[in-house]
């Protein structure tokens, strides 16, 4: 995600390269898994879909960011 607010970044730290929501509360990454499902939660309430489509989306988006590429 862009991160323009210290709240946005990992750890509250600008200089981290994680957003808050891939990150642990020192900033260190998640793992991929336990993003995901968030992410995937997260998509299904903002947009009331269902899971699979949620999935696509999130897989999509993930694959996208440079700490997420298989």
């Amino acid at each position: 995600m862009t991160m323009t607010k210290a709240e946005e970044f990992g750890g509250h730290d600008p200089d981290s390269k994680y957003c808050v929501y891939c990150s642990d509360a020192d900033g260190n990454l998640k793992p991929r898994n336990e993003v995901r499902e968030g992410m995937i939660q997260f998509w299904m309430n903002r947009e009331n879909i269902d899971r699979k489509t949620a999935e696509e989306k999130t897989d999509s988006y993930m694959s996208s960011q440079p700490a997420w590429r298989a």
